[in-house]
């Protein structure tokens, strides 16, 4: 299992275009892919997971891939995310 820690820092909730983007980017790979905040343990690959998850922000996040390829996978996750938090800051 791959683990990786993401300071969700965005100030405005996750729309649903940006989830479903981060839906179909998680769809492309056979292993599981779940972030975890707090108590709360969604699938990235469910957009209503996603959108209730992401409405409490800032919050850290854990994201957890495991399967054959779990590391491509949650590295394509880590990079969207990073973009999606970059673009909120303008960058």
């Amino acid at each position: 299992m791959t683990e990786k820690k993401i300071q969700w820092t965005r100030k405005t909730p996750l729309s649903r275009q940006e989830a479903a983007g981060l839906v179909h980017l998680a769809d492309r790979y056979e292993s599981g892919v779940f972030l975890q905040g707090g108590d709360t343990l969604v699938n990235v690959k469910s957009t209503l997971g996603l959108l209730s998850l992401m409405a409490d922000a800032p919050q850290e996040v854990t994201l957890m891939a495991s399967g054959t390829d779990e590391a491509e996978a949650a590295e394509a996750v880590m990079e969207l995310c990073g973009r999606l938090l970059r673009q909120e800051a303008g960058q």
